[in-house]
């Protein structure tokens, strides 16, 4: 085939333009000099910790906008000092599950060393000397104060956002079962925090079963067979289960009976007790777990 003048020419600039852009990306290939093409797509990233706070519960979510803390753990047991490590300096939604010592103590601390934009409670009432410094330093800061029910749902970013599944009407005879229970959707991926709550309280969530779901469970109850019965395990049907508890704590956490629930569902376990921190990450597609 016969090219004209024209048509040759053409390809010599061509040929100049690939010589050039070639030497150019050569030149910038190293690892100071790291170039990406731009997208018009945002794509968000989140986080999940299941802080190692010993014998308690303290999981805090992190999205490109808002966060959440949920649970505290025992007072001075860690948690300021881990979201400090984290250049946390505010939060925006703190969740007290229930008033039990392992899960609000350490709320007081956060409160003191954080500016927090709305504490949800269920609104239970404790006779602990830790329960009425937990409500007075919120006083004292006048932290915006709401009272959590089955229900309500709180943006974190755009394609981020947390839903309460229960209480409906907890009562302070049994505060275990007024336990909060939060599903967090982050993108695509769900986690589902469950406090304290034991069988009737599980069996109360169970009315509504397409609510469950999730591909992460903080197991109920660190663990006890008070928790995580078969029809609540096979109705969130977790890929991965996280169980927060102190090594050699004194209630025997986690209760053999519970693994062996846990087991035979075929979800992946981690333990505070074994892994210390477990941080999980996603895109809101997919998601890792390691840890801290």
């Amino acid at each position: 085939m016969r090219l004209n003048i024209q048509t040759i020419s053409l390809i010599k600039i061509y040929r100049f333009f690939l010589i050039f852009s070639l030497i150019f990306l050569a030149a910038c290939s190293s690892d100071d000099n790291v170039f990406t093409v731009p997208s018009d797509e945002v794509e968000e990233s989140y986080e999940v910790h299941f802080i190692d706070i010993g014998q308690g519960d303290a999981i805090y979510v992190s999205t490109p906008e808002k966060n959440l803390l949920v649970d505290g753990g025992m007072r001075n047991t860690g948690v300021v000092e881990y979201l400090l490590e984290l250049d946390v300096e505010h939060i925006d939604y703190v969740i007290g599950t229930h008033p039990h010592a392992d899960h609000i103590g350490g709320l007081i601390g956060v409160f003191h060393n954080f500016t927090v934009g709305e504490v949800l409670d269920p609104g239970v009432v404790h006779t602990t000397n830790t329960f009425n410094e937990y409500m007075a330093t919120i006083d004292l800061y006048n932290i915006p104060f709401t009272v959590g029910r089955k229900g309500m749902n709180y943006d974190l970013s755009e394609n981020a956002y947390f839903e309460l599944l229960h209480p409906v009407s907890p009562s302070s005879n049994h505060l275990n079962n007024a336990s909060i229970v939060a599903r967090v959707h982050l993108g695509e991926i769900r986690v589902l925090l469950t406090g304290d709550l034991e069988k009737e309280g599980e069996a109360d969530v169970l009315k509504h079963p397409d609510l469950l779901g999730s591909h992460v469970l903080k197991v109920g109850h660190h663990g006890s067979n008070t928790s995580s019965t078969m029809p609540f395990l096979l109705a969130v049907d977790p890929e991965v289960s996280v169980i927060q508890l102190g090594e050699g704590n004194p209630y025997g956490h986690p209760h053999g009976p519970v693994l062996q629930r846990l087991s035979e569902i075929g979800t992946a376990v981690y333990r505070n007790d074994l892994h210390g921190s477990i941080l999980l990450e996603t895109d809101g597609e997919t998601y890792t777990i390691s840890f801290r």
